[in-house]
């Protein structure tokens, strides 16, 4: 991974969605163009200082690639710090951004010839609508269903948007809204998404399930967990189903709670000692098992490390175990892949060997 660099972009608007949610759209000078080139599904972390704290957070890229914009948005959620903050900017604000990451995206060919399935809940539609712009515009014979989940509809975002989408490319794009506190013309679109949910839809043909190439999942645990079983219940192929979360629940806070203790009854206060490398820069220091995560660590003896939820989802703080072992408390951001290739979480890792060596450089 690279240095973690933030850049101050200038904001060029700032549109209310909803009640609830805002678009922040960015002025890119044309000599960070390329550093800001993002692949569908990606996001961007954001940073500002509030009361004298480093405050970050990772949003969700929601244009497509073709619409020659760089844009998320963010929902107000109660107590965010930083969600709250963002209903002050306006137009000409400044805000440090990192270029885009993340790996929520498959590679797109103007050949292809897929069937794409979107389901999201809320704010998962942000990574959604970048992936189907971009879907529809690169790939002309690909066909992609949205099935998004709301309260209500004036909790739905980028209805505009949507509504241009399906207007379009009316042959190739299916759009399913549920609501679950709103009741509509047909009782089948009331209700939460779930597996039983889908197969009703599928029965009454608002959706078609056979042939699906990707499957792309946002929206909150639960119905990722639940609805991500069910497909591999149907013989869906793991590497076809892609998922994204935005925040960890209240169950990873528990998993957290037993893990620490499960640490500190197999190690004890072991110590180990951990080297940590970023833009050619290392931290050297000990931690014991039981202790804090290592990206913490890190940075109270002064290395200046890329983070962002800390939680677990983003996966801004990845980088290679080059030596050693570590314990994560959780994982919703990498691949079985990615870990057999040496990638952790940092802000997850807890070291249990006598020895840990981490590059973010690699």
């Amino acid at each position: 991974m690279s240095e973690p660099t933030f850049y101050s972009l200038k904001l060029l608007s700032v549109k209310r969605e909803t009640e609830s949610a805002v678009c922040l759209t960015f002025d890119v000078p044309a000599e960070l163009e390329e550093k800001f080139n993002f692949i569908q599904g990606q996001y961007l972390t954001l940073r500002t200082i509030l009361k004298g704290e480093d405050i970050r957070r990772s949003y969700s890229i929601c244009a497509g690639v073709d619409d020659d914009k760089l844009q998320v948005a963010i929902k107000r959620i109660e107590g965010g710090v930083f969600s709250s903050f963002a209903f002050q900017l306006a137009a000409g604000d400044m805000l440090d951004v990192m270029p885009p990451q993340g790996n929520f995206y498959t590679q797109l060919a103007e050949e292809n010839k897929k069937r794409y399935l979107c389901i999201c809940a809320g704010s998962g539609i942000t990574p959604m609508l970048s992936i189907i712009k971009s879907v529809l515009s690169r790939e002309p014979l690909s066909e992609v269903t949205l099935l998004y989940g709301n309260r209500n509809s004036a909790s739905v975002m980028f209805k505009e948007d949507l509504s241009f989408v399906k207007n379009r490319y009316m042959n190739r794009f299916n759009w399913v809204n549920i609501l679950s506190r709103e009741e509509q013309d047909a009782e089948i679109l009331f209700g939460r998404i779930d597996n039983h949910k889908g197969d009703e839809l599928a029965r009454k043909g608002l959706i078609n399930l056979s042939g699906v190439n990707e499957f792309f999942l946002c929206g909150p645990e639960p119905m990722i967990s639940e609805v991500s079983r069910g497909l591999r219940a149907n013989g869906v192929d793991e590497s076809h189903i892609h998922y994204e979360l935005f925040y960890a629940s209240a169950e990873d806070a528990k998993k957290v709670v037993k893990k620490h203790h499960a640490r500190a009854k197999q190690y004890g206060g072991q110590l180990s000692e951990v080297v940590v490398t970023v833009a050619g820069r290392s931290s050297r220091f000990e931690l014991a098992a039981d202790g804090e995560n290592i990206l913490d660590a890190a940075m109270n003896n002064g290395a200046d490390l890329p983070f962002s939820c800390k939680g677990g989802v983003c996966a801004t703080c990845k980088a290679h175990i080059m030596e050693g072992k570590v314990d994560m408390d959780l994982n919703h951001a990498l691949t079985d892949q990615e870990i057999a290739e040496g990638m952790i979480l940092t802000c997850q890792a807890h070291p249990v060997s006598k020895k840990v060596v981490i590059d973010f450089d690699q």
